[in-house]
Formats: structure tokens, C-alpha cells, sequence
């Protein structure tokens, strides 16, 4: 943030500084707004995805699948909403409404009887063990990982699949509906 000029930001856009000030009092705010509009993208982005779902597993595959490939086509965002100082942006609204959905995909799935709680693995742990998967894969497409494997996408499939396998209950031990 520090590389980035108000003047310059309002020369590229055709607004003069004063212009934007009437909208943001410092830089610091219009960087925050501008996170919080990417977090509220990459929520639509992800639950336009999981529409066609037919069960939470399935829910939680492709929401990860999709918050992997957002950042791979948004790097930029992607690096705005979390690998910056917390803000109100990375605590705000949006990222309140993505934790809140990733939870209850996962209630869903103790609901529908595929997914496994315990006393020390609950519904909680489960959706912070799934943002931890997807964020770290995300994280690493965007930085490290920028000359990518022809197959990533299979791979990422395959990571995200066998987390969930990790915490269901196989077709055959679930309990009859």
C-alpha cells in the first residue's frame, strides 16, 4: 500500500484527489473498501458455484474449488484480502457472511448424516480445517507455486475430495433416511 498515490489513483480513473476524499477520508479507507468489494466478489463467486450441489460434501468441493480458482484469476484481490494488516474489511460483513456459510454447509452435512463430529473434531474445527485447506492452496497457486503443474487443477480436485472423505461417513454406514 505504501507504493500507491491517491493522485495517481485518481489520475488513472479521471478523478481529481479531492473528488475521491469526498468519498474516503485517507487511502487507508478507500483500500478498505476496495477489500471488502473482493471479499463480497469472491462470495458470489462461490455461491454461484455450489448452486448445482446435491449434498454438503459436494457443497464444500466446489466452494473450494472456487475460492482456489478466484484467487487464481484475481491474484491481486486475492493478495489485497489477505496478506495485508487486518482491517474492517477482513473482519467486516463479508467475510462474517463467507465463515458463517462455510459453517453451516458443514451443519448440513451433520444434519444429512455424512459428516463426523466429535468432542474434540466439531462442526467448527471442520470448517477451520476446510478454510485452512483451501486458503493454503490458494495461497501458494498465487505466489510460489506461479509455474503450476499441467494437472492442478485434478491435483486440487484430489486434495479437496480426500479432506472431505477425511471427516464422512461412507455410503454404506450412514444411517437409512
Amino acid at each position: 500500500m505504501a507504493g500507491l498515490s491517491i493522485r495517481a489513483l485518481a489520475d488513472s480513473i479521471d478523478y481529481t484527489p479531492g473528488a475521491l476524499y469526498e468519498y474516503f477520508k485517507n487511502k487507508e479507507d478507500l483500500v478498505d473498501a476496495v477489500r471488502a468489494d473482493c471479499f463480497e466478489s469472491l462470495n458470489t463467486f462461490i455461491f454461484q458455484r455450489i448452486q448445482s450441489a446435491q449434498d454438503a460434501a459436494e457443497m464444500l468441493l466446489l466452494g473450494g474449488l472456487a475460492y482456489v480458482e478466484y484467487a487464481a484469476r484475481h491474484p491481486q484481490e486475492y493478495h489485497l484480502m489477505f496478506n495485508m494488516e487486518p482491517s474492517r474489511a477482513t473482519s467486516g460483513e463479508q467475510r462474517q457472511i463467507a465463515m458463517r456459510s462455510l459453517l453451516e454447509m458443514v451443519r448440513l452435512g451433520i444434519a444429512q448424516g455424512c459428516f463426523v463430529v466429535s468432542e474434540d473434531y466439531d462442526a467448527d474445527t471442520i470448517a477451520y480445517h476446510c478454510w485452512a485447506t483451501v486458503h493454503g492452496i490458494a495461497s501458494l497457486q498465487t505466489t510460489v507455486l506461479l509455474a503450476e503443474r499441467p494437472d492442478v487443477e485434478e491435483v486440487i480436485r484430489n486434495i479437496l475430495a480426500r479432506v472431505i472423505a477425511g471427516f464422512t461417513i461412507d455410503s454404506d454406514q450412514r444411517p437409512a433416511s
